[in-house]
């Protein structure tokens, strides 16, 4: 095929891909500025006169839960990504580098945590955190995060710890340092970027979850996804209240996105090259 073919249709793709990924941004955010007779006529009203802020003052006020929401989930999320890369760095560097008895029998009983869904361990799991008093609780829902995101934190830090040059922990080791202090030391401040980027992902991943939120939440540990699924009621759905506020919820995570995007393309691209 020639060159200039090639290049064609891999620039096709990527234009293809962005539209695709941008589209339900751009409908959420185009949607969330229309009032709601708008978006229910037939077809939607789309005219610019009509573009308003009414829904985002709406879903603003305290007594819609949305700002309690979001407060609840940066607090479980982020103790959820910080425990899970204390325990999960620290395990997976001893299954990478230890070589502990029956670590490989370890790793696929780590693995295989991740091959039930949700609703098999929904009843058992309730009524275990039901009996301990953890359901509608920060504590609660963290351990319940961290049984399905710690598995995936071992699992990535593993591979680039693996990928860490022996020499350099060996002359640790000549310099006196034992496993720990080498851990510590040499290990983690080379690996700043996979940090990161799991950190990052363990956080998306708990910000975004629903399932088990609604389940295990009442009032005092609403999280933001609970709190703008509450805009959809049995006779009506407020649309635009509800897309204002998945946009609201969404500026954390962008953010975050932008603020660490060197570390997490950095992290992201040694996992690739070292893998």
């Amino acid at each position: 095929m020639p060159r200039y073919l090639t290049q064609f249709f891999i620039r096709f793709g990527l234009i293809a891909f962005t539209l695709l990924s941008l589209g339900p941004v751009v409908w959420s955010v185009v949607t969330s500025l229309l009032p709601l007779s708008a978006l229910t006529s037939k077809p939607p009203d789309l005219n610019p006169l009509n573009i308003t802020l009414e829904n985002y003052s709406l879903v603003l006020d305290s007594s819609r839960g949305l700002f309690s929401g979001l407060i609840n989930s940066f607090i479980i999320a982020t103790f959820t990504a910080a425990v899970g890369l204390v325990i999960g760095s620290m395990a997976a560097y001893a299954l990478a580098r230890l070589n502990l008895p029956g670590s490989n029998k370890i790793l696929m009983m780590i693995l295989a945590t991740q091959m039930f869904p949700g609703i098999v361990i929904a009843i058992p799991l309730f009524l275990v955190m039901s009996r301990t008093r953890l359901v509608d609780t920060h504590f609660g829902l963290i351990v319940v995060y961290l049984s399905f995101i710690l598995p995936i934190v071992i699992w990535i830090l593993k591979g680039f710890f693996e990928s860490v040059p022996m020499e350099l922990e060996r002359a640790a080791a000549v310099d006196g340092a034992n496993p720990i202090q080498t851990f510590r030391y040499i290990v983690l401040p080379i690996s700043l970027p996979p940090l990161f980027a799991t950190g990052v992902f363990a956080f998306i991943e708990a910000w975004n979850e629903f399932f088990f939120a609604i389940i295990l939440t009442r009032i005092n540990v609403k999280t933001a996804s609970i709190a703008i699924a509450e805009f959809s009621g049995q006779y009506q759905t407020l649309y635009g209240q509800m897309l204002a506020s998945a946009v609201l919820a969404s500026i954390p995570v962008v953010a975050l996105a932008i603020i660490f995007r060197h570390f997490i393309l950095e992290g992201f691209v040694e996992g690739a090259i070292k893998a």
